[in-house]
């Protein structure tokens, strides 16, 4: 399978950002407060880095990778045969991520703006779009990403500023009541929605970039944008609303942006966070499905990919009604099972096949050498 395409490391970065605050920006800020309480803070910052430190790895991973993808890679460390095996796990967390955001973006709209609509017809829409994003390829994905990260960040600025005169400084207070095994839980949360799923950039990173030689900067700083971006609405919930509110809501940053009251003229702004929330969200999808098309087209062996993307496309409008039969066992799946998913699937394969990678090269070496 072959995509021809290229796109700039700057592209790349804007991906990243995108793809680091999809959901996180939303929901993540009550699992940080609901763990570390006021000091939910300190649990963003730790985790910007971690996150950073991961990112650095994946980098020196796709460096070992040359013009291999994921899958390509997979085959070459452990053989055709169980390259193959895992790479149908990846398919498979790729499609799952793509569902769930489905379920996200149908719950939240069916709760909070649309309430009269069948979630089923919201999550087909959405779903269209992805579709027709995703078969036009990864180009067309990350110009798209260029026009509409400055209304995101517009969006973003002009929330920030009205919510300055609601800011209540003594809400951080105390300060550094958290436990260890409190900021552990917090940070966890954290990189696990937005760390450990950037796994999936190496479906088209760096083959599909046009200088991959001058992407390690993008990459990171897009990631350091995108994380910091969340910890800043975090500490926002909690500067506005105070931990125990924010950790009870199950969308505290579209709760925040109703507190907005300017001169009694400028209001209950929930449409910007919506807004903010909806484009990123839109990329996160996008990227999530097109990971799972590219590595199942890749372990197919078919030339193009785009004849896969509708009925996986149909498939995923299914199961993102299934995924998450109610919110409550949204939040419990979330919290319980997520987490350690995605670092089986993030951190201990790729550590695992990067190690594996380097023993058999030393090995080469070595008999070359004798030879």
């Amino acid at each position: 399978m072959e995509e021809k395409v290229k796109i700039s490391p700057f592209q790349l970065s804007i991906l990243t950002i995108l793809f680091t605050t999809g959901t996180t920006i939303l929901v993540t800020p009550a699992g940080m407060t609901a763990a570390a309480k006021q000091d939910a803070w300190l649990s963003c910052v730790i985790s910007v880095f971690i996150c950073l430190g991961y990112v650095y790895f994946l980098y020196k991973c796709a460096t070992g990778m040359g013009k291999k993808n994921y899958i390509e890679y997979l085959e070459s460390v452990y053989g055709k045969v169980l390259g193959k095996i895992i790479g149908l796990l990846y398919v498979l967390f790729a499609f799952i991520g793509t569902c769930s955001l489905l379920a996200y973006f149908g719950y939240f709209t069916t709760t909070q703006i649309l309430t009269d609509t069948p979630i089923e017809v919201l999550n087909m829409l959405f779903a269209l779009l992805i579709i027709i994003v995703v078969r036009a390829g990864i180009e067309v994905i990350a110009r798209t990403g260029e026009l509409l990260s400055a209304w995101f960040f517009i969006l973003l600025i002009g929330l920030i500023i009205f919510l300055l005169p609601e800011i209540e400084l003594e809400r951080l207070s105390p300060l550094y009541e958290a436990s260890f095994s409190d900021h552990a839980k917090a940070i966890y949360n954290f990189v696990s929605i937005a760390g450990f799923p950037m796994i999936l950039f190496l479906m088209f990173f760096p083959k599909n970039i046009n200088r991959p030689d001058k992407s390690k900067w993008n990459f990171l700083s897009g990631t350091f944008i995108g994380t910091t971006t969340v910890t800043f609405v975090t500490v926002l919930c909690i500067l506005v609303l105070g931990a125990s509110t924010t950790a009870r809501q199950l969308y505290p940053s579209y709760v925040l942006a109703k507190t907005i009251s300017l001169f009694e003229i400028i209001e209950r702004l929930e449409s910007v966070m919506a807004g903010i929330w909806v484009i990123s969200i839109f990329f996160k999808s996008a990227l999530y499905f097109y990971a799972c098309v590219i590595a199942f087209a890749q372990i197919l062996g078919v030339k193009k990919y785009q004849f896969l993307v509708f009925p996986l496309g149909i498939i995923s409008i299914i199961f993102s009604v299934i995924v998450y039969p109610d919110i409550e066992y949204m939040q419990n799946w979330d919290a319980k099972y997520w987490p350690t998913y995605a670092l089986v699937m993030g951190l201990i394969i790729p550590v695992a096949t990067f190690i594996l990678d380097k023993i058999k090269q030393g090995i080469k070496k070595k008999s070359s050498g004798t030879a």
